[in-house]
């Protein structure tokens, strides 16, 4: 009895530990269209990404999920209308929230960390037409951290 009242005093002293963080990831495929990701309940510490794609493998390099600028975008300019939202950059990440907003993933990294309550699906997908998907080539993961 002396030992466990003797093993338990410390945490009762210092009490319960911090809650742990956990990533929720999704493997976001540039030759699918929209691909989902549940979020819980709780807090977002950070959003991060890895990975690069390509809107035409083999003609431009792979880009992150700000999608292509400069002389790869001018070239693209003419295809304009194999983008998805012609709102943003060929190549860029585009994020669905619950109410079917649609944001570039930059926008959806910067406002989640102020989110109160991000808990529900989320979508994510190249800003390519379900059309032009076949000859996209590359991977970004994205990673939620919550508390």
């Amino acid at each position: 009895m002396l030992r466990a009242v003797l093993v338990l005093l410390p945490l009762v002293l210092l009490g319960a530990p911090p809650a742990l963080a956990a990533d929720y990831c999704a493997s976001v495929n540039s030759k699918k269209g929209w691909q989902s990701l549940n979020l819980p309940n709780g807090k977002i510490r950070k959003v991060a990404y890895s990975g690069s794609w390509t809107v035409i493998n083999g003609l431009y390099k792979p880009v992150g999920p700000r999608g292509y600028s400069g002389k790869d975008a001018a070239a693209l300019g003419p295809l304009y209308g194999y983008k998805f939202d012609q709102s943003y950059a060929f190549g860029e990440m585009l994020v669905r929230d619950q109410a079917g907003r649609i944001v570039p993933f930059a926008e959806f990294a910067a406002l989640a960390l102020n989110t109160r309550d991000p808990a529900g699906t989320y979508a994510f997908r190249i800003n390519d037409k379900d059309v032009a998907l076949w000859d996209n080539k590359g991977i970004i993961k994205v990673c939620v951290s919550m508390r």
